[in-house]
């Protein structure tokens, strides 16, 4: 090579075996035409998974429970997991736990009697067995035949005071004041109703079934009246255990009252329900419930009689990330949108975990609250986007309680997980007929909740309350004294 001339890598030297400049031109065109078809492949699945959310969307809405999609969000967590995890399914794909889970078996009983189950001679040749070679133990259980009634006839004595002329009637302990019934009666009439949900005629049937014992329908309708009515003073124990809580979940839904709209509220705390059926879906029911200067905080959803009741409120954000995912998926300004609002909730979710100080959980409302702010200030020309900003906006002071109080949650999923119950048994029941249907609707209903989040067995608390009511109604009223027959 001649001195002083730049040497042209060998690279770069055009040979027989490159292309030629007509083929690179026909395969740019050739990618170009590739590109559009799959811009139209996309265009078309992006238009089919639109439709098939706008479908999902008959049914799941956005203020859906999250307790709906909590099975698909299982299936999709487990199949996160490393495929080399994964062992196949020996079970056919039936539902149950993984293979290698250690099993969980029911704690044996104690017998209450044995029984020496022999033989004789072999089944198979008749010859005669002299002795047992072992013992094969079957536990078996099994509940007693049903019982037919009991009835007992109280020769009630009443006597006349010569001094002041006051007319007693003696009582007994398992004689009610009133009725035909005793305390098994009504707790199981209370229970059947709302606990097996039957209708009165059904839980009629049930009686005559089990124990031969002639009852009407409108019979257990007056029994489970009295269970509701002797539970009324724990009602009003549990509505005083809400009032001094810190944090109450509330929650309210539709209900019929005489084919009249009405609404059932709840209102929870760790280890109490309360529910109120009330013709007002309004500020009033809290003040009522709660007293107008509660002091705690409100974890609710963005319903406007909350922030019309009290200023310490923690908005749900299940709610909020459920609207804004819809949004998104029908506008394209509301994708930001959703995508800040979901970095902030799991970032701070997992930043909690970490247990921070107060200084630090201070420190992070701010910014975080700074952060939404300017999110809500963004210019959108959709007009459902705009009105989802205008939601966060309007909560801007309550979306980060639960950052800077450890007790709070983020989400209002207990007073939705409450309100499972009432919409279940609406659909039996249809509607409340009056005033009483309320009555024992809202008693009975928060008197088992709350005895089921307590560990408490709902039959023999039913059973306390009825035969405790009972002696507070002797101790403070004179029985009328019926004329013998």
């Amino acid at each position: 090579m001649v001195s002083g001339q730049e040497t042209i890598p060998s690279c770069l030297l055009m040979t027989s075996s490159d292309p030629t400049k007509e083929k690179i031109l026909a395969r740019l065109v050739s990618l170009e035409e590739e590109v559009e078809q799959l811009r139209e492949e996309n265009e078309q699945l992006r238009q089919e998974n639109k439709r098939l959310r706008a479908k999902l969307r008959w049914y799941e809405g956005p203020h859906t429970p999250p307790s709906k999609e909590q099975s698909d969000q299982e299936k999709s967590s487990s199949s996160d997991g490393d495929e080399d995890d994964e062992q196949p399914r020996t079970d056919g794909g039936s539902p149950g736990r993984n293979l290698g889970h250690d099993p969980e078996w029911r704690t044996a009983p104690n017998p209450d009697q044995k029984l020496e189950v022999t033989c004789d001679c072999c089944p198979e040749c008749g010859e005669h067995f002299d002795e047992s070679a072992g013992v094969s133990p079957r536990l078996v259980e099994e509940v007693p035949n049903p019982q037919p009634p009991e009835v007992t006839q109280y020769n009630r004595h009443y006597y006349e005071c010569h001094s002041c002329g006051t007319q007693t009637v003696a009582s007994h302990p398992d004689c009610p004041d009133e009725g035909q019934f005793g305390v098994n009666v009504i707790a199981q009439s209370a229970l059947s109703r709302y606990d097996y949900r039957l209708p009165y005629r059904k839980i009629a049937d049930r009686f005559e079934q089990l124990h031969g014992l002639e009852l009407s329908g409108a019979s257990a309708w007056h029994a489970t009246e009295r269970a509701a009515r002797a539970g009324r003073c724990e009602y009003e124990q549990i509505r005083q255990q809400i009032k001094d809580a810190d944090v109450v979940h509330v929650d309210e839904t539709g209900v019929k009252r005489d084919g009249e709209q009405a609404w059932i509220w709840t209102f929870r705390t760790e280890d109490h329900t309360l529910y109120a059926v009330r013709e007002s879906r309004g500020h009033d029911v809290p003040v009522e419930v709660l007293g107008e200067d509660f002091p705690g905080t409100v974890v609710c959803d963005g319903w406007t009689a909350y922030p019309a009741f009290s200023s310490n409120l923690q908005r749900c954000w299940a709610h909020i990330l459920r609207e804004a995912e819809d949004a998104a998926e029908d506008f394209e300004d509301a994708e930001p949108i959703y995508r800040k609002l979901r970095q902030t909730y799991v970032g701070l979710q997992a930043w909690l975990e970490t247990d921070p100080t107060t200084r630090e959980r201070a420190q992070m409302h701010r910014s975080s609250e700074s952060g939404l702010r300017s999110l809500v200030e963004r210019s959108v020309a959709d007009e459902p986007v705009a009105t989802l900003l205008g939601k966060i906006e309007g909560g801007i002071d309550h979306w980060l309680t639960f950052v800077g109080e450890p007790a709070i949650s983020p989400t209002n999923n207990a007073a939705e997980n409450a309100l499972r119950e009432p919409v279940v048994l609406r659909k039996i029941i249809g509607t409340l007929r009056n005033e009483r249907g309320m009555f024992v609707h809202e008693t009975l209903l928060s008197l088992l909740a709350t005895w089921r989040q307590q560990g408490r067995n709902p039959y023999e608390e039913l059973k306390r309350v009825v035969k405790s009511n009972e002696m507070i109604s002797r101790t403070h009223a004179v029985p009328a004294v019926e004329p013998s027959r």
